[in-house]
């Protein structure tokens, strides 16, 4: 009878249904681990699976080849007869200014219509587009749509292609101009202003969005290249090869030959076309949000655990019969893994769905950061493989300890077993807090009870302490980015806006002019141009070449090696750490820069390794006197960088404003400019969509810690109800009974709370090191977010309070006759 499967499963049923409660909890605890996980699995299967085949289908390039000078059209086509060559196309891409085209809008309805550039009555101008200033844009020229072969940019909406005096916007880059198809811009071309019409949107997919990139993106046409700049000439060149394995070989032999044709090659990028360019920043947002759901599984798994020798420990009589009338171990631990069984399976089957669908606005949600448009939602087999597996393996992993000390008791240990648990609450620190004497008696109770079984205490404990310092840790590394970022931008730069002219300014004359500005604290001249350098391997690399006056007060470098720039310096030059490491570059090596036509190559020596995450990190540094000695200039300068005497976004931009009007009142046309915060706001874009979902990952630990807590007091009411009989029988009240479990409830909270602030500073520490060195390849600087504390008193309060809410109405709702009878 006993060995039957019909009287496993009927036993079975009667535990999950006889506390539905208690199944309840443990299936939403293991559904919740398992929703983690299997969200992130979701996300990274459809992401990956997608962002390749979408990438894969716009024909990526292998080998991207920078020509800054330019090559003719017609002598791109040589490269088609290097060896090993599939393809080879070439684009100008190149960056200009642009303003929005001024419109006029009726008011009040006295106008019958917006009169374009005039004002006059009760009628008046008003720039539609709030900003009628210089900004900088990238240009594009791409053939028509059957003529393109690699990097395959695809309508969207209105026109394609762009004829001359038209530009087709980037699809995300209509919100960033704030513009709309038809609408016009003018654009700095040669000295005059041009005006183009948007007529479209395409979709380009070898590059991230504009608000990421920082400049709107638009194509336009070989004429209109001619009519902005002058010329047609390529100066990026595309190739495709026939052997994956040879693409090195093949980027030197095309290099060489362009070289021997007489152009200078800038750089050669070998690139992987089954590896979209974010996916590198993707890799690190699933790593760590997937060590998050796996703690989330984790925690969920020591409620199965509590939940399970709660069982044992309620059951142990019935075990004790079992035992009695030939049940062996095995048996035993067969009739509760069943139990386990059910759970799991309640668990998975409750988080499948919610995971797949999860999982897939999430990808989407990401999808969209980095434009790219998922395929229509389709399951994820690999997902569900994924949860299956540790819905039901996780769950017997957790209760194989309670199982197994339950099944080895004995008949005689099992039947003299003192009520459930077994004395519990007769170890040394219940009978010590027990001593404690001046506490309300309700507090005195739920503070010694909170303790009676040592071993669920730690699991819930750990449970809502690992959620906690999960938690203040998440907020500490968006802090730790927060002063990483202030430090390496506005602390080592020091600037509020960078001003570029359109030609060279003398400096003893424009920096008091700026300076004469009320609002204006401090200003440099400073010199910013693209360089080639020459490596002693052979390699050519493009950098931003950035010169300062010795005695700066804006810049401060963050020295990885070697030292800054001296005065005395004459071709001294300090460079970029990443960079450095990828080319292999050391302090005392000799590098060659090559400035453009015009300037003979000159010899420079590398004395220092700097940290810098501004423009990709391939700016050098050399001295700005140093540098006029090459350029053959004196008191020349064609950037200014300017600090303000107020620092906050809306004065930064106002400030800028003003400045401009006062240069161009005294004939200076300022070419462009750059603020702070918009350079912030650049850098961190993609990092805050990591912060949203460490935030999500930690208040979902937190919601498996309240329902293991719940679980906790739940199984507490059971273990404890002739102790509540008792307590009515002798005059305990309703309330009385919830102030107790309420309070036991509490006490735990704050003990977790107190442990969560412990184990949170080592936790964010190694978190903001990780973090750091992920996304931008050195640690964070470490910022301890004590808000966090605050934030999680109120959570753990809060969870606490929910928590006790059902187990404590539980066991006020029983009568003396119901406690008094439990078994």
């Amino acid at each position: 009878m006993l060995n039957s499967l019909r009287t496993l499963r009927y036993k079975t049923l009667r535990d999950l249904w006889g506390n539905l409660n208690r199944t309840l909890l443990v299936a939403l605890s293991i559904a919740i681990g398992v929703l983690g996980v299997g969200m992130i699995v979701v996300t990274q299967d459809i992401l990956t699976r997608d962002l390749r085949a979408r990438y894969r289908a716009i024909n990526p390039a292998q080998i991207e080849i920078s020509v800054p000078n330019g090559v003719q059209p017609d002598d791109v086509a040589m490269l088609q007869k290097v060896s090993g060559v599939a393809d080879v196309q070439g684009r100008a891409v190149f960056n200009g200014r642009y303003r929005n085209a001024p419109i006029v809008i009726a008011r009040s309805g006295l106008c019958d219509e917006a009169i374009p550039n005039s004002q006059g009555g009760d009628c008046f101008a008003e720039n539609a587009r709030n900003d009628n200033s210089w900004k900088t844009m990238e240009f594009i020229v791409i053939p028509g749509p059957d003529a393109q072969t690699i990097n395959i940019v695809a309508p969207e909406r209105g026109k394609w292609y762009a004829e001359r005096g038209q530009v087709i916007a980037e699809r995300a880059s209509l919100g960033a101009m704030n513009a709309q198809i038809g609408d016009t811009i003018s654009v700095d071309a040669l000295g005059s202003e041009k005006v183009l019409t948007i007529v479209g949107t395409a979709h380009q997919q070898d590059d991230v969005m504009a608000s990421v990139k920082g400049n709107p993106i638009v194509f336009i046409n070989a004429d209109t290249l001619k009519q902005l700049q002058g010329h047609d000439r390529v100066n990026t060149i595309y190739l495709t090869v026939n052997d994956a394995s040879q693409k090195a070989a093949v980027a030197v032999a095309a290099r060489d030959k362009l070289e021997r044709a007489g152009y200078t090659v800038a750089r050669v990028t070998l690139r992987d076309p089954n590896v979209h360019p974010a996916q590198d920043v993707l890799n690190v947002l699933f790593l760590v949000m997937g060590i998050l759901s796996v703690l989330s599984l984790l925690l969920s798994s020591f409620l199965v655990t509590n939940t399970i020798s709660a069982l044992v420990a309620q059951q142990i009589k019935q075990i004790g019969v079992m035992k009695a009338i030939g049940a062996d171990a095995l048996l035993v631990m067969r009739a509760y893994a069943l139990t386990v069984l059910v759970y799991g399976l309640l668990g998975t089957a409750l988080a499948m769905p919610f995971a797949e669908r999860a999982g897939y606005q999430l990808a989407n949600y990401l999808a969209r950061q980095i434009n790219v448009d998922l395929f229509p939602y389709r399951p994820s087999h690999l997902a569900q493989i994924v949860m299956l597996i540790i819905g039901l393996i996780v769950p017997f992993v957790a209760s194989v300890k309670p199982l197994w000390e339950g099944a080895r008791i004995t008949v005689r240990q099992a039947i003299s077993d003192y009520g459930l648990g077994g004395g519990s609450g007769n170890h040394r620190l219940s009978r010590w807090l027990g001593e404690i004497r001046g506490l309300p008696r309700v507090w005195a109770l739920a503070l010694r009870n909170a303790v009676r079984v040592p071993d669920r205490l730690a699991l819930t404990l750990i449970t809502l302490m690992l959620g906690g310092a999960i938690f203040i840790a998440v907020l500490s590394v968006d802090a730790s980015f927060g002063k990483t970022i202030d430090n390496l931008i506005e602390g080592q730069y020091g600037m509020d806006a960078l001003f570029a002219f359109k030609r060279d300014q003398r400096v003893s004359w424009v920096v008091p002019l700026v300076e004469s500005h009320p609002q204006v604290a401090h200003a440099e001249a400073w010199y910013f141009n693209q360089a080639t350098m020459k490596l002693a391997s052979g390699q050519n690399v493009q950098v931003l070449l950035e010169a300062g006056p010795d005695d700066t007060q804006f810049y401060k470098p963050r020295l990885q090696a070697g030292r800054w720039l001296l005065p005395t310096d004459e071709n001294a030059i300090v460079i970029n750490r990443k960079w450095a490491e990828q080319e292999g570059v050391r302090i005392g090596d000799i590098v060659k820069l090559d400035l453009g036509e015009g300037y003979a190559e000159t010899e420079w020596i590398v004395v220092g390794i700097n940290q810098d995450l501004v423009q990709k990190q391939t700016s050098v540094f050399v001295s700005f006197d140093a540098l006029d000695r090459v350029l053959k200039r004196t008191d020349k300068t064609i950037t200014l960088q300017v600090q303000y005497k107020t620092h906050d976004a809306a004065s930064q931009k106002q400030i800028t404003r003003e400045v401009i009007a006062l240069l161009n009142t005294k004939g200076i046309d300022v070419y462009s400019t750059q603020i702070l915060g918009e350079i912030k706001t650049q850098v961190t874009s993609l990092y805050q969509i990591l912060v949203v979902f460490l935030l999500v990952m930690s208040l979902l630990t937190a919601l498996v810690g309240g329902i293991g807590l719940m679980g906790m007091m739940s199984i507490n009411v059971l273990e404890r109800s002739k102790e509540i009989g008792v307590m009515r029988a002798i005059g305990a009240d309703s309330r009385d009974i919830v102030k107790i479990f309420w309070g036991e409830s509490i006490v735990i909270a704050l003990v977790s709370f107190a442990l969560a602030i412990v184990a949170s500073v080592p936790l964010a520490r190694g978190m903001a090191r990780a973090v750091g060195m992920a996304f931008i390849q050195t640690p964070l600087d470490f910022a301890y977010a004590s808000n966090g504390i605050a934030y999680w008193f109120v959570i753990v309060i809060v969870v606490g309070t929910l928590a006790s809410i059902a187990p404590a109405l539980s066991a006020a709702s029983l009568s003396v006759r119901q406690s008094l009878s439990y078994e």
